[in-house]
């Protein structure tokens, strides 16, 4: 078996700055860790929420298609209602002129 870490470096032969030395090491090994950790985390519900905004951008530009879609169908109407409009102003000039 491999040797305790008390074994490798010598706990009772470090002078103070060795030990602070060690233990910031450790530390910031630590603190690295726990970051990875959480910005994984974060990175995962930041992706569950996008794809749920995604869900909803989605459903609201099916909304406005449909919505938009009818207002063709008006404008087309429109168009014709327009036309017959002009007809029955050249009629009512045409019955006034007579």
């Amino acid at each position: 078996m491999g040797k305790a870490f008390g074994e490798v470096i010598p706990m009772q032969n470090l002078t103070p700055a060795q030990a602070t030395v060690i233990a910031s090491i450790i530390s910031g090994l630590v603190a690295v860790i726990v970051c990875l950790v959480n910005n994984r985390a974060v990175a995962s519900k930041q992706k569950i929420e996008n794809a749920k905004r995604d869900a909803k951008l989605e459903m609201w530009m099916q909304t406005v298609d449909r919505k938009l879609d009818t207002h063709n169908g008006y404008a087309e109407r429109f168009g014709e209602i327009s036309t017959d409009i002009a007809e029955i102003k050249t009629a009512i000039q045409f019955l006034k002129e007579k």
